[in-house]
């Protein structure tokens, strides 16, 4: 992403938020802050609820062990996400040690979670659609109040001076399946369209219903249970990218059946009772020619040379599914047990399409060799 803004000549910051994890919580916050600055994030944040009420303060809350964890980062962090609401009213006390002496000479502020009434009961204000009215709850003056009380010192750029280190990359563990120096390929139009183009079996349609990508879903988890899939696989641990892992799910999809077609010698093109078609003279002649297609940052080159890419030519019996034997690395900086009260909700996956809904049954249903690399499609 900060690669594809550079080619746009703009200079967004690009942050992660967590959701305060403990099981990978200080991998993710090493993960950000490691290896050269083209990789690394430009802010942290931290979506947290451990501060519930009056009665905890910044050691009992864990805000303590919070800060402890940032104090040598390199990057600005800040809280993406807080105020709990389990205890009320809600007095945000923690504001005190946000934008105080415990906390404002690592932490940037915070966003306190949110401003407009939801079934969740967090906001501050209501609103209904179609009136321009805001009515303020107590939640609204309590914060007002919170924010008053504090006087944040700021610090001039000129009085700035940088006392923070990289951190290191988290290594592939039982609970944390990435290799964390090789990132996924970049994406690339052109290169996945000329993938298509090469195909002598590919499916009549651009487009699939839900039912039918259920249906191709279980034929292409048969097809790489029995043949080498690396090309559109993906293995996050041993940091292996298919060279066509960045493609569509109904892209890789159809090079699996393409490929289970030149394994019987063109004898038969089928993908269950999706309906397939055979292309007698493709547009393109050699596969390997568009390995040369530039990606959508305007680069040239295999998807290997920015990352470890498999091929045909890599372990065949290297599979997206795979957890790492490594044990799990030491979480030494982090004290805190807790679990965090996130009210947040796990990714969602866009599908308002007839073609991303059918994908997105592909991607349910495939074996483990190529599940986690239709995850990347959307």
């Amino acid at each position: 992403m900060k690669a594809y803004l550079k080619t746009k000549k703009l200079t967004t910051p690009v942050g992660y938020a967590d959701n305060d994890d403990p099981k990978i919580r200080m991998n993710l916050i090493n993960f950000f802050n490691c290896g050269d600055e083209g990789s690394r994030a430009d802010f942290y944040g931290i979506n947290t609820y451990r501060w519930c009420g009056d009665e905890t303060n910044f050691k009992t809350s864990g805000y303590e062990d919070i800060t402890k964890n940032m104090t040598s980062y390199t990057i600005p962090s800040l809280l993406t996400e807080y105020g709990c609401n389990l205890v009320r009213p809600r007095t945000f006390s923690e504001v005190k040690s946000l934008y105080g002496t415990d906390m404002g000479n690592i932490f940037s502020g915070g966003i306190l979670y949110e401003y407009t009434e939801e079934d969740n009961e967090y906001g501050v204000v209501k609103v209904s659609f179609g009136d321009s009215k805001v009515e303020k709850n107590s939640d609204y003056d309590n914060f007002k109040k919170a924010l008053a009380a504090v006087k944040p010192q700021g610090v001039k750029m000129d009085s700035y001076k940088a006392s923070g280190k990289d951190s290191v990359c988290p290594a592939a563990s039982s609970v944390w399946h990435v290799k964390s120096d090789v990132l996924p390929p970049t994406p690339s139009q052109a290169r996945c369209q000329c993938m298509i183009d090469s195909l002598g079996c590919t499916f009549k349609s651009d487009k699939l219903s839900t039912d039918e990508g259920k249906l191709v879903g279980e034929v292409v988890g048969n097809i790489c249970g029995a043949t080498s899939c690396d090309e559109i696989s993906v293995d996050t641990a041993k940091g292996m990218y298919g060279d066509f892992s960045a493609c569509s799910s109904l892209q890789r999809s159809a090079w699996a059946v393409n490929k289970n077609y030149e394994n019987q010698n063109g004898a038969v093109c089928e993908a269950g009772d999706v309906e397939t078609k055979t292309v007698s003279s493709p547009k393109q002649d050699d596969i390997k020619e568009c390995l040369n297609k530039k990606d959508d940052n305007g680069t040239a080159g295999k998807p290997s040379d920015s990352s470890s890419g498999s091929s045909q030519d890599d372990d065949k019996n290297s599979s997206s599914g795979s957890n790492s034997k490594d044990e799990d690395s030491s979480d030494e900086n982090d004290s805190d047990e807790n679990d965090s009260d996130d009210s947040g909700s796990d990714e969602d996956i866009d599908e308002d399409s007839d073609t991303s809904s059918g994908a997105s049954a592909v991607a349910a249903q495939l074996s483990a060799a190529v599940a986690a690399a239709l995850l990347l499609a959307f």
